[in-house]
């Protein structure tokens, strides 16, 4: 039933928590949880009807004996404070998941685990959550078609010292941390080559045009300095 991706993310929910899946739409991680008997409780919310509806429909189908807790709503409105153990937003941009987390930052640290994957602005979050009071325990990386996925697990409290960054969001330090370059996976060489290749392509592209700053230039090429000495 689960892709790779959404296996990932159950993984880093343990027995007996309850679960919160905002943007759930096809419905299958709640389903997953359920059918395993690893959550007592989980709610399926999202702001589109259509989609919610497509999350009922698949649960009607495929597991047509279980009551499920069906939400419409925009972000961490549709629960309440201390309601579920971990929230779930995958699948979305990181700046709407720091938006949504930061509309109702009162419910997000009343859960014991945030578990993210966002498709972009993953250094802003990351960055957002370490200013904001969470402490990012676990990271992950995980094939999804031709795109490769990061997942990211963070709890409320003090962020260690070691990954408070005092950099700005934007850094490459905060997109490919070294936290996640010394992870144990396969795809970490992969992932960093990948951007290595991108900003020799956005250096390249720089070269051939005029009237481009001598620190842009060089905010590039550190860039890639830096993301070379991770392999």
């Amino acid at each position: 039933m689960l892709t790779e991706r959404l296996a990932a993310i159950a993984n880093e929910i343990e027995k007996g928590e309850s679960v919160a899946d905002i943007g759930t739409d096809h419905g299958y991680l709640p389903m997953y949880l359920t059918k395993e008997e690893i959550s007592p409780k989980v709610i399926m919310a999202d702001i589109s009807k259509g989609s919610l509806n497509k999350a009922r429909r698949n649960c009607r189908e495929l597991m047509p004996e279980v009551k499920f807790d069906f939400r419409n709503g925009n972000g961490l409105r549709v629960i309440k404070k201390g309601e579920v153990d971990v929230i779930v937003i995958a699948g979305m941009g990181g700046n709407l998941i720091c938006d949504i987390l930061g509309r109702d930052l009162g419910k997000a640290k009343s859960c014991k685990k945030l578990i993210l994957q966002p498709r972009t602005a993953q250094g802003r979050l990351r960055a957002w959550l370490v200013r904001k009071g969470f402490d990012i325990v676990n990271e992950q990386l995980v094939r999804e078609g031709r795109f490769i996925c990061e997942i990211i697990t963070a709890v409320p409290g003090e962020p260690r010292e070691s990954i408070k960054l005092n950099l700005e969001p934007e850094s490459i330090k905060w997109e490919m941390p070294y936290w996640v370059a010394n992870l144990k996976n396969p795809l970490v060489n992969e992932f960093i080559s990948y951007k290595i290749d991108r900003e020799n392509r956005i250096l390249k592209s720089m070269e051939n045009s005029k009237n481009i700053p001598a620190e842009d230039v060089k905010a590039i090429e550190d860039n890639i300095v830096y993301l070379e000495s991770l392999l």
